[in-house]
């Protein structure tokens, strides 16, 4: 940006000297302004320890008067071979690809039915680095209303998306890869300029949290996140602690046991916010909730046992943990 300055417009000429002082500071702010939201934010270079999640597969239910969600979470370690049948290329950018820390796979299946809308089925698969939660590649499932696939392949520059939508009701039939309506769209950013070493994507933070101390918290986590058509920062913040009632199934190996008591749980809430304002972002997605998204924590095995937050203006939703395998 050029500042114009005309001494013409005054009666007295001031020194130059003068002019120069009340130059300075304009330029400085004006240089620095920019920048301000990314130099007041601190934001964490990852390492989670892999081997201290103690899930697989989660399965969570809730039910509300006018909505009822189904979510089934999977996480699964990828070869390279699944990595390679699973990539697709990008037209702009290095593709992020496997570390010697491997890569992961976590894999949401949501049901959703209201009495408002049409019964909906979402997908969102994400393959991640286990260690830093970088993005390689994140797909938005959505079938029953609106259907579309929605591929994004996370690059050094940004992020490409490879959208399939289809074009009636036949062609709804058949599998998405048979959908013939295609979009493409290359969403630019320089991860140092908005001070992200690492960018995830929503589902990775439920690995994130299991893997993590509930102390890990004791002090505001915020960590970068691709949200559908920007990167955001997402403030994760340790709340008061909270009784609720277990009611799930838990399995490991051969062995299944029943938990139904009432207990405290560390809580954790999700606060997004705009990467240039700060501003609060109102469209941030977890799990299918939106909205003050809170995630509740067992204190003695760290894993989460209640989701709770909004459903596309529908009202609150708990989504409540039914079975965990180890």
């Amino acid at each position: 940006m050029y500042l114009y300055y005309s001494p013409t417009k005054y009666m007295v000429e001031q020194p130059s000297h003068n002019r120069w002082l009340t130059f300075f500071p304009i330029l400085l702010i004006s240089l620095l302004s920019p920048f301000a939201s990314v130099a007041a934010d601190k934001i964490h270079s990852l390492s989670v320890d892999k081997i201290n999640v103690p899930w697989k597969h989660l399965s969570f239910k809730g039910k509300e008067f006018f909505v009822k969600l189904v979510a089934e979470v999977e996480l699964m370690p990828q070869t390279k071979a699944e990595l390679d049948a699973a990539f697709i290329s990008s037209t702009q950018g290095i593709p992020i690809s496997a570390t010697k820390s491997g890569a992961f796979m976590i894999n949401t299946k949501i049901s959703v039915k209201s009495v408002l809308l049409p019964k909906v089925k979402l997908q969102n698969v994400a393959w991640f680095d286990p260690v830093t939660l970088s993005a390689m590649q994140y797909v938005r499932l959505r079938t029953g209303f609106k259907d579309a696939k929605k591929t994004y392949r996370f690059t050094d520059k940004g992020v490409f998306k490879f959208t399939q939508q289809s074009i009636d009701k036949k062609e709804a039939l058949q599998v998405p890869e048979k959908w013939s309506g295609i979009k493409e769209k290359f969403y630019s950013y320089v991860p140092a300029k908005i001070g992200c070493s690492n960018i995830t994507v929503p589902i990775p933070i439920l690995y994130f949290i299991s893997a993590s101390k509930i102390s890990d918290f004791d002090k505001t986590v915020t960590i970068c996140v691709f949200n559908k058509k920007e990167v955001i920062y997402l403030d994760i913040q340790k709340e008061s602690v909270e009784s609720i009632q277990l009611d799930h199934t838990e399995i490991k190996g051969d062995q299944l046991s029943q938990r139904d008591t009432s207990i405290p749980v560390h809580v954790l809430s999700l606060k997004a916010r705009a990467v240039n304002t700060g501003k609060a972002i109102d469209n941030f997605t977890f799990v299918g909730l939106q909205g003050n998204i809170k995630i509740y924590i067992d204190p003695e095995t760290r894993i989460p046992v209640q989701l709770k937050g909004d459903y596309k203006g529908l009202g609150e939703v708990k989504l409540k943990l039914r079975q965990m395998v180890h």
